[in-house]
Formats: structure tokens, sequence, C-alpha cells
């Protein structure tokens, strides 16, 4: 086996919690669930429908209101230009990046999230099912993903739909936990975002741009998060 992010072969154990064992690269410090549990078994978890109908999705206005205030933080790489959300769950940065001038897509698991994004949300479009599986025929100039490339387990079919989605130029956002952040607490078992199985793997900035490097993006920017977050934009340059 070798590192998902470097190919690096030589791995430490990392952290225990409960059943579940973390290994970590010994070159990249890029941690993952090991064993790995493949996607489809992940995806089974991710399409609990937590209480969504089509007609209710939990804390939507509050929802929409943070929504809105990131999307205004990225207008100047969205302003009337296509943008896709990967996992975008019940559809609300979806349509604030619409409010804000953008031809606005969304991408999720979930069936009951997709039902109810298009229900509330119908001048934008959706589609339901695993990022697996999913074929846009199409490119997008910004691609935003935020708090989902933690729970993929095929990291390398994620990177390459990120590929085949974008174009030269296009934008990608993503956010994520920061491993490497000073805020992470000891030991990191006790972080709250440490959970096992549907956080599988952790990144810090380095190896996280390091993968994106590999797939033909550089980092363009770093936004500041109070917590232990990663909030990076990527341009694809090859």
């Amino acid at each position: 086996m070798s590192c998902r992010v470097c190919d690096c072969g030589r791995f430490e154990s990392f952290a225990q919690k409960e059943e579940w064992h973390f290994s970590r690269c010994a070159k990249c410090d890029f941690a993952f669930l090991d064993p790995m549990p493949d996607q489809s078994t992940l995806n089974r978890l991710y399409d609990d429908d937590r209480g969504i109908t089509t007609n209710y999705y939990p804390k939507s206005a509050s929802r929409h209101s943070r929504a809105l205030r990131r999307a205004l933080r990225l207008l100047p790489w969205t302003w009337r230009k296509s943008v896709l959300d990967i996992g975008c769950g019940g559809g609300f940065m979806v349509n604030a990046f619409r409010l804000l001038g953008a031809k606005a897509h969304g991408l999720d698991v979930n069936e009951q999230a997709i039902s109810y994004a298009e229900t509330r949300f119908p001048s934008c479009h959706f589609y339901s099912g695993s990022f697996q599986f999913f074929d846009a025929n199409r490119t997008f100039d910004f691609i935003y993903s935020s708090e989902l490339i933690e729970h993929i387990s095929e990291l390398a079919e994620y990177m390459q739909l990120i590929v085949r989605l974008t174009h030269l130029n296009s934008y990608v956002y993503i956010t994520t936990p920061d491993l490497g952040s000073p805020n992470v607490p000891r030991p990191v078992t006790s972080w709250d975002v440490f959970a096992p199985p549907h956080h599988v793997q952790f990144f810090n900035e380095r190896n996280l741009a390091f993968l994106f490097n590999r797939y033909g993006f550089e980092q363009i920017r770093k936004f500041p998060d109070k917590k232990a977050g990663l909030k990076i934009l990527f341009k694809r340059i090859a």
C-alpha cells in the first residue's frame, strides 16, 4: 500500500478511537482510517435522512444566512460563472451562489436532501447520487466542496472527478478539518471532528496542496479560520 497523497510506502500508527485505528504517512503526515471502508459502505452512512423531508431541513434559516455570507466571500471567483457544489446537502450554498449571479448546480448522495433542495430552490439545478457515478457531460468554472473530502475513502476517484469537471483556469474551493492546526486538541481523539467512521482521513495545508498539485492545481489563497479548519482556493493550471 502507498500513501494516497504522496505515494510514500512508510506508515506509522497514529491514533485509536474505540475500535477505529488511524495510520499516518511518515512523509507527508496524511492520516487515515486503517483499514479503510469502501465508499459504498460510507455512502450508506451519509444517506441517513436525519429527519430531512421534501419540506423540512434542520436549521434551514441559519444555514441560509451562513450560506449567503460564505458566497459573498467567494463572489470574485463565482460572479456570472458556472458553479457546482459537491456535497450540497439541502442546496443552501447553491441558492446563495445563484442569488449572487452564478449559474448554480448541486450534487449530493442524500436523496431526501436533494428532494428538499429541488422543492425549496427550483431555480437551481440539482443531481442526486454518489460522486463516483456523476457525469455532468460538462465542466464548471468553480467547484465548491465543503467538509466533504474527509468523508471520501476513494480519494483518487474524487480527485479524478474534480479534474473531469474543471477546465484550465477553473477554481476549486475546499474546506476540511486541519490536522496541522495549533488549535487541534490533545489527545487528537478528543477533537470533536475526529469522528470515525464518518470522517476517515485528515489533511494539513501542506499535504492537501501537494495532493491538488499532483492533479494540476495550484494553491491560490488560504482563507483564515478561527478554529482548526482549512479553507483553500485552488486554480487549475494544467
